[in-house]
């Protein structure tokens, strides 16, 4: 059973600006080679550090946690799949990523 996003398309649900800069942005485009969920995971394990929306600093591109948080909003998730991410023992990333997408 596929996670339902209440009907509304995916750029409803976050800010736009942050949307449309996710899509734009390089490290969204790199995120094209992960096709699992467990690949997905992997990366938030190996590179979040923060659940802000934006990076911090100048350059105030969108985090990666958001952008893949994005990524899994285009997979489709199962509802065993959001539960394994809401109850991932290795990172409190994983489950705060999970929690946005709830």
């Amino acid at each position: 059973m596929e996670i339902q996003t209440c009907g509304k398309p995916i750029d409803s649900l976050l800010e736009k600006v942050l949307c449309m800069n996710i899509l734009s942005s390089d490290y969204f485009k790199e995120l094209y080679r992960l096709k699992t969920y467990h690949e997905v995971i992997d990366e938030i394990y190996n590179q979040v550090d923060h659940v802000e929306p934006w990076m911090t600093g100048n350059c105030r591109g969108p985090s990666t946690a958001f952008c893949l948080l994005y990524k899994f909003f285009t997979m489709k998730l199962t509802v065993k799949q959001m539960h394994g991410l809401l109850k991932h023992p290795d990172s409190p990333y994983i489950r705060a990523i999970a929690t946005n997408k709830g």
